[in-house]
């Protein structure tokens, strides 16, 4: 029937009601996908040119965007669903604060694109929370999404594999530079033998500076991995590119 059984028929038939609306705008649908006609034309998924590297739209059929040239992030590829904004936003806000359901719409797209870009990956992590900030949220989003992406392509799932060490607090209003110091050493591998000479997929919600992808990444090759790519739901456009909603 297609990808988790039609979205295991369009979550209960949009968890147990009677009538199906689409999760973007709340239209009728008359089918069993998640969103409706107008909403597949006008979410921000990625269609056009993007950076071979951060995945992020760019402007023209270039190798990779201006920050990544300058900059270049220790993870291999980055690739994600949506650019971050628009109702990308609201859904995946939603999915942070309770509607967890959005875990199996956002995680079949997800595994789309897994199959796309990384067919060879050998394991699949996902960014790790602290144990007080996990039981602050009631859940890890990163980690429901890994176990969608997981049972849809069959990809290993390494669910202790990378630890968070401390808290790093909110992120929010620090820059690039100031993330990524924040970050430093904040991941460690708790079992190295399962990365030695791995392609390893880390999952998260949304890829921001790339700060937390790259020292996750980091974590993850001094433990001898292979590779290390990334995948995530959204990721947050460039300056001069797009403007966040």
């Amino acid at each position: 029937m297609g990808v988790s059984e039609k979205l295991r028929v369009f979550l209960k038939k949009f968890l147990y009601g009677d009538g199906l609306t689409c999760v973007a705008c709340g239209a009728e649908l008359f089918g069993e996908e998640p969103f409706c006609p107008s909403c597949l034309k006008s979410l921000p998924f990625h269609r056009g040119h993007i950076c071979s590297k951060c995945g992020r739209d760019i402007g023209g059929d270039y190798p990779v965007c201006a920050e990544c040239k300058a900059d270049m992030p220790s993870y291999g590829r980055a690739r994600s669903v949506f650019s971050y904004e628009k109702d990308a936003v609201r859904m995946i806000r939603a999915f942070k604060t309770g509607k967890k359901y959005f875990a199996e719409i956002f995680g079949a797209e997800m595994a789309k694109k897994a199959k796309e870009y990384f067919p060879d990956a050998d394991l699949a992590v996902f960014i790790p929370m602290t144990a007080r900030a996990e039981k602050k949220r009631g859940y890890n989003q990163a980690e429901l999404l890994a176990e969608v992406v997981c049972r849809e392509t069959g990809i290993p799932l390494g669910r202790d594999v990378l630890v968070k060490t401390r808290d790093t607090g909110e992120q929010k209003t620090l820059t690039r530079k100031e993330r990524a110091e924040n970050l430093r050493g904040s991941f460690r591998v708790h079992e190295r033998t399962k990365c030695r000479g791995k392609k390893i997929l880390i999952i998260d919600d949304v890829l921001t500076t790339g700060a937390t992808a790259n020292a996750a990444a980091e974590a993850l090759l001094r433990a001898g991995a292979l590779r290390a790519d990334v995948l995530t739901v959204a990721c947050v456009p460039r300056k001069g590119e797009k403007e966040v909603k």
